[in-house]
């Protein structure tokens, strides 16, 4: 039986998985997702914004109330399969032709894109990460001449999808098992 509350050294985690990508179409969400090929980090970072009050009924200030009047989340990853639609979504580009391909930079700049993570981890349990709808933008320079690997890098900002996920706007994690020892992406 799968172990889902603390304590448990079943729970560490070393993270891996695969990470797809689809574009949205005007309204409508991506019915396919994309494999982007190895990604080597992949960060959420869950937003929020508070609004304080205070007292002063005392000589004192004192904080007597807070509630949160936003929310959100950001991603931050980096590809390092520098694929034609990897380097499309960094540069913002629209692509025509097929052999060669041409992108045309900054051409693309109102794309909105859902993001789906899966793990595959080699310890600890596995999660589907599904966020619905998110803004991408390049992160980083990507280097063109250098020593080591080339990677491009990406961050997101999430957007609610309140049309198709009213109950879960922004995203939702499956929480799966706690034993794994594929290798392989699904």
């Amino acid at each position: 039986m799968p172990i889902y509350s603390s304590p448990s050294t079943e729970l560490y985690q070393l993270g891996k998985g695969v990470l797809s990508i689809g574009e949205w179409s005007g309204a409508t969400p991506p019915s396919s997702y994309t494999d982007v090929g190895n990604c080597p980090t992949f960060t959420i970072t869950v937003t929020e914004e508070t609004l304080a009050h205070y007292s002063s009924r005392s000589g004192t200030r004192t904080k007597d109330k807070e509630v949160i009047i936003e929310t959100g989340y950001t991603l931050e990853f980096q590809l390092d399969e520098i694929s034609s639609y990897n380097l499309q979504m960094f540069l913002k580009a629209s692509a025509t032709g097929s052999s060669p391909i041409i992108l045309k930079a900054n051409s693309e700049l109102t794309k909105e894109y859902a993001v789906k993570f899966k793990s595959i981890n080699p310890a600890g349990p596995n999660e589907l990460w599904q966020f619905w709808r998110v803004k991408l933008k390049p992160n980083g320079a990507f280097s063109l001449i250098g020593d080591d690997w080339s990677k491009i890098g990406f961050t997101g900002e999430g957007l609610a999808d309140t049309a198709n996920h009213s109950d879960s706007p922004y995203f939702t994690v499956t929480y799966g098992t706690t034993t794994t020892t594929t290798t392989t992406a699904p």
